[in-house]
């Protein structure tokens, strides 16, 4: 397995495809990840210039739109980040797309599955995934979690923070209100790693009401009150992001999860607005955290990653916006842990995304399938 990483500040999008498929082009790779900031906009232009020099029509470009994007040790909110693997032909790549998740998360999650297993004539090894923000993430972590039996890591698209909208790279379209899968089946090596850790605050509470994605009542009280009763403060904008509700599941300890509050508080009185739903009778804690322990986590799992039992020779980033609110000028150092652990030589790729689709360690393997907020995830691939 090969690998090389590539980005571009160039504003107008053929000129930066065309950039990004220049410095990947003696790669020949099999396949491209995108990730670009969403100035970009739904044009199909930054495809078609990378497309149009690397000129293989079987090669499969997946990506997204995301808060910026993450290449090595720089954290952009202009330009595109590209990532090219070529496995010499041993690993199959597979490209399915579903459109309709707002309406339907779990239907459109579920109908791409089925496209990518017919395509891929199975269950793939490995999966990464790419969606539309403006849906229920809870939805499609169901189909995730409990029909999917493959590790899948990828996450919502982003814009530059204004939840207006999102493009998703999909071969050579441009999507919306869609979500993509690349499976990948053969010879590969991976390694999943998050960091969520976010410090507990105050008591559980039991959700008594939620509709959506609007968390309304915990513990016999309003959503914002209970927050405010476990930390003291009442809820302000300028939490959005940084303040996150962990989900406790105590007959599955080890699959945690976290939900960040969104601009949109919610029109009911009391409520608060989520990246994902969470279930009435599930049990929530409010988690809060600081710059200095998000950047220690990843420097932990920087660390771990150079004992892997293979050599990774790229690594994909979805870490959330909220992190990149919170770590504010720092969020180039939370981007540059993993590849200054491999010495700057590691390709590497990324984005601030939306909400982060991956599962967790669990012993010698993983947990099912989770959506997470205020996490970062890395995909390490080897060979």
């Amino acid at each position: 397995m090969r690998a090389r990483s590539t980005h571009t500040l160039i504003s107008d999008p053929y000129r930066a495809g065309v950039a990004l498929g220049e410095a990947l082009a003696d790669l020949e790779p099999e396949v491209v990840f995108l990730f670009s900031a969403v100035h970009y906009g739904g044009s199909a232009e930054l495809l078609e210039g990378l497309r149009d020099v690397l000129g293989r029509d079987e090669l499969v470009v997946i990506g997204n739109s995301g808060d910026g994007f993450y290449s090595g040790d720089r954290a952009s909110d202009l330009g595109a980040v590209a990532l090219g693997l070529n496995s010499e032909g041993e690993v199959a790549w597979t490209l399915a797309a579903a459109a309709g998740l707002g309406a339907d998360p779990a239907g459109a999650t579920r109908e791409a599955f089925v496209r990518l297993r017919a395509a891929a004539g199975g269950e793939p090894d490995l999966v990464f995934l790419a969606a539309d923000f403006r849906a229920d993430a809870s939805l499609i972590e169901a189909v995730l979690r409990d029909e999917v039996d493959c590790p899948v890591m990828g996450g919502l698209a982003a814009d530059d923070n204004r939840m207006a909208g999102c493009y998703l790279y999909a071969g050579d379209e441009v999507l919306q209100d869609a979500v993509v899968l690349l499976g990948a089946r053969g010879p590969i090596r991976f390694d999943i790693r998050v960091a969520n850790d976010l410090t507990p605050v105050g008591r559980p509470g039991r959700v008594d009401e939620a509709e959506g994605t609007q968390l309304q009542r915990i513990d016999g009280i309003g959503a914002m009150a209970f927050i405010e009763r476990e930390t003291g403060k009442p809820v302000l904008q300028t939490d959005r992001g940084v303040v996150a509700l962990s989900v406790i599941d105590p007959a599955r300890p080890a699959q945690r999860s976290l939900r960040a509050i969104v601009p949109d508080f919610g029109a009911a009185e009391g409520a608060i607005g989520l990246y994902g739903g969470i279930e009435p009778g599930k049990t929530v804690q409010v988690c809060l955290t600081g710059p200095a322990e998000l950047l220690r986590e990843v420097k932990g799992i920087a660390e771990q990653a150079r004992s892997l039992e293979f050599e990774p020779v790229a690594g994909l980033l979805v870490s959330c916006t909220g992190r990149k609110q919170l770590l504010g000028g720092e969020i180039a150092r939370e981007a540059g842990l993993l590849g200054e652990a491999f010495g700057g030589g590691l390709p590497l790729a990324g984005y601030p995304s939306f909400g982060e689709i991956g599962p967790l360690r669990d012993g010698a393997g993983y947990t099912r399938n989770l959506f997470h907020n205020m996490t970062y995830i890395v995909l390490l691939i080897g060979a």
